[in-house]
């Protein structure tokens, strides 16, 4: 399907499914990260399975434990990402725990790895990528693999130059980084100053390098991976990848609208979607055109199949299977599959889940820096 994937790479491929669920808690209480509906047709898990497979990987492994059942839905056989194979391909993980011990909490990679040690002893690949879902971008790992080979590191992690200032609600991994580009310290923080090397959910090492610091992270009492690999930064070989394009990083309400609302730009969407060889997977519902009526007014939105437009729509990314009825106004807004808006309604930076219904004449807005959500099935 790709030049790349004909290249299989000597790499396992682990995804975080749960990643850090609690930061979008108003997306996520029907879902989880993983499954979190993007950019009017996609799945935030698409972006990563598709980079591992247009990378050549061919044996990923998912992990997850609760609320999975969009998920599994979604992925069905793997078929859509060239995963549906009898020899590796895609497969569900569950973390396995003792009865005595409590459920191994999702954001934290270190304990959902000592989950999936069984997985990891069976599997033959050399190399291993652990990969987040909560970060948007068009990657090649295969360029990953061969710098850290290149660079005999222990283990290569990716991070972004921010470009400016930033403040966020989470705390997110930050690198200190040498003249060599060596990464010496992780730390989290709120903000960010410009030129700040921000970790972006991926990482690379040896299998057996992982495992066997799994156990010693274990032992020694780790609570999570990054700070286990900061405080050993002076004897562990850890090298930063620089990621120089366009990516996203869902952890608010606030930034999902942001990220979605960034696909109206073209430089974005080319980045994303437009790579030679490195497209981005999702599984196909055939859904008839939308349609549009004839006081329709459509300006720099994302319209997806299956919609009827009869209102007005401004910078705004429309699922599947949306009605808009006459003189209803959106402005700034996501909404999701099989929501009806109804006539005369105004709503402005507003992220509707699913089958949501805004009847005649109401008003609802928000603001790019608090949008506001409103549930599944809701009826307002």
């Amino acid at each position: 399907r790709n030049r790349e994937r004909g290249r299989r790479m000597n790499a396992l491929g682990i995804v975080f499914s749960n990643i850090r669920d609690k930061n979008v808690a108003e997306i996520t209480k029907n879902r989880i990260m993983s499954s979190v509906p993007f950019g009017g047709r996609y799945r935030l898990i698409d972006f990563v399975l598709s980079n591992m497979t247009n990378s050549g990987i061919t044996k990923v492994g998912v992990i997850t434990r609760h609320n999975y059942q969009n998920l599994m839905d979604h992925l069905g056989t793997g078929k859509a990402w060239d995963l549906a194979r009898k020899r590796g391909g895609i497969q569900v993980l569950q973390p396995y725990v003792d009865d005595l011990e409590e459920l191994v909490h999702m954001d934290n990679r270190l304990n959902t790895l000592k989950g999936i040690m069984y997985y990891l002893d069976k599997a033959d690949e050399e190399y291993v990528i652990l990969s987040d879902c909560d970060i948007i971008h068009n990657i090649s790992y295969a360029d990953i693999l061969k710098e850290h080979k290149n660079n005999d590191a222990d283990v290569t992690m990716v991070y972004k130059k921010h470009d400016k200032d930033a403040t966020w609600n989470a705390k997110r991994p930050i690198f200190m980084l040498d003249e060599e580009g060596h990464v010496k310290k992780i730390k989290r923080s709120n903000s960010t100053k410009k030129g700040d090397a921000l970790y972006i959910g991926t990482m690379v090492m040896r299998k057996d390098f992982l495992k066997n610091h799994l156990l010693v992270a274990n032992n020694k009492g780790y609570k999570t991976l990054l700070e286990y690999w900061s405080d050993n930064a002076s004897h562990i070989k850890i090298d930063g990848y620089e990621f120089k394009e366009y990516y996203a990083y869902i952890d608010s309400l606030e930034s999902y609208l942001a990220s979605n609302l960034d696909l109206l730009d073209l430089k974005v969407r080319e980045e994303l979607f437009r790579k030679p060889y490195r497209p981005i997977y999702t599984s196909v519902n055939d859904s008839p055109a939308t349609t549009y009526g004839e006081d329709a007014v459509v300006e720099n939105s994302i319209i997806a199949d299956g919609c009827i437009i009869n209102g007005t729509v401004k910078n705004s990314v429309i699922f599947r299977g949306v009605k808009i009825d006459k003189d209803a106004e959106i402005n700034n807004c996501v909404i999701m599959q099989d929501s009806i808006i109804g006539v005369n309604a105004t709503l402005s930076h507003i992220v509707t889940d699913k089958n949501v219904f805004i009847g005649d004449d109401r008003t609802l807005c928000g603001h790019d820096t608090h949008p506001f959500f409103i549930e599944k099935g809701s009826i307002i």
